[in-house]
């Protein structure tokens, strides 16, 4: 009995972060495909290791937290000859 109430709940969260986890991610764009777009505001990301992928990855994490349908990528860089990504992006419905 005593493994069934600790192996539940484990498996009850499991399921439900695989359900968020599911959350489909905006759609990234261009600047030629945004015009007539409702703009939602802009998103950045800072300090993220990797590549341009993992820091356009975290920029969609957070504009599918805020709503949006679709971003804009508008800067990456590696400040300072850095390993550690920065970026910003519009974010739109």
């Amino acid at each position: 009995m005593k493994i069934f109430s600790k192996v539940i709940p484990a498996i009850f969260a499991f399921v439900i972060s695989s359900s968020v986890m599911a959350a489909e991610l905006p759609e990234v764009i261009g600047s030629d495909t945004s015009s007539g777009l409702n703009s939602l505001g802009r998103v950045s990301v800072s300090g993220i290791n990797g590549s341009p992928d993992d820091a356009i990855e975290a920029l969609r994490k957070k504009a599918g937290a805020i709503g949006g349908g679709k971003l804009r990528v508008i800067a990456l860089s590696t400040p300072a000859d850095s390993s550690l990504w920065t970026g910003n992006a519009e974010v739109y419905r």
